[in-house]
């Protein structure tokens, strides 16, 4: 899975760009928690535009990293959803443990706020 990010100000901002499903799913939360390692200081963002498909597995590793920040009174945000990976969120009754934007300069101004 190509993992593509860069910092902006005081945010990490991270480019997924296949499908987040059981195939990749530990390969994505391994790296994400890596960066986030790293980047101690930094609040996430996760761009799925490019992300055409996401089942329970990819939602659940959007818990997980969540819930790894929030312990650090970090934050996660995630951008740029498609109709079909919100529908996930959706079903799976979500909406309220996953901070979703429009757009990544929405969910960057949010951290910054």
């Amino acid at each position: 899975m190509a993992l593509e990010y860069k910092t902006k100000g005081n945010n990490v901002v991270i480019y997924l760009r296949e499908s987040l499903d059981i195939a990749n799913s530990a390969y994505v939360e391994r790296n994400i928690s890596q960066l986030i390692s790293q980047y101690k200081e930094h609040d996430v963002v996760i761009n799925m535009d490019s992300v055409k498909y996401m089942n329970s597995a990819g939602l659940g590793v959007l818990i997980i990293l969540t819930k790894e920040l929030e312990k650090e009174e970090r934050t996660l945000k995630v951008s740029n959803l498609n109709y079909t990976l919100r529908k996930v969120i959706n079903i799976l009754d979500a909406e309220t443990l996953i901070n979703v934007y429009e757009d990544e300069r929405d969910a960057i101004m949010a951290l910054n706020t």
